[in-house]
């Protein structure tokens, strides 16, 4: 299964590895919150931190050091999941990745820009 799921993910775009990325650590941050849900927390951890490394070899250079950063991490927070005392951390932690990952991946740009073609004018008088 997971040889399958690497191969799917390499095939991907860019835009979309990273997406996907963002989607697992936004489960996380979704599920960290809630003991019931500690093994599929965990299963997210690994997968994150995989598609890290699946991405690596494709990845801009400035941008290797902070994956590796946040890969290194994940993999510590599988190795002591669950901590009771640490579910709103990871919970709060795992949203910050998954905004920057989309913000990497330029989605953030594409929404921002979105929004002020449909915002009124702030100049524009009343």
């Amino acid at each position: 299964m997971a040889q399958e799921l690497r191969e799917r993910y390499k095939k991907m775009g860019w835009q979309h590895q990273l997406g996907n990325m963002a989607s697992t650590l936004a489960r996380i941050a979704n599920n960290a919150p809630l003991a019931e849900h500690d093994e599929t927390v965990k299963l997210c951890l690994r997968e994150a931190a995989c598609f890290i490394e699946w991405l690596s070899p494709t990845a801009p250079p400035e941008l290797l050091l902070e994956f590796a950063a946040m890969q290194r991490e994940l993999l510590a927070w599988r190795q002591i999941w669950p901590l009771d005392a640490a579910r709103g951390l990871l919970a709060l932690q795992a949203r910050h990745q998954s905004d920057r990952v989309l913000q990497i991946a330029g989605f953030y740009e594409l929404q921002a820009t979105a929004q002020q073609a449909h915002a009124p004018d702030a100049a524009a008088p009343l």
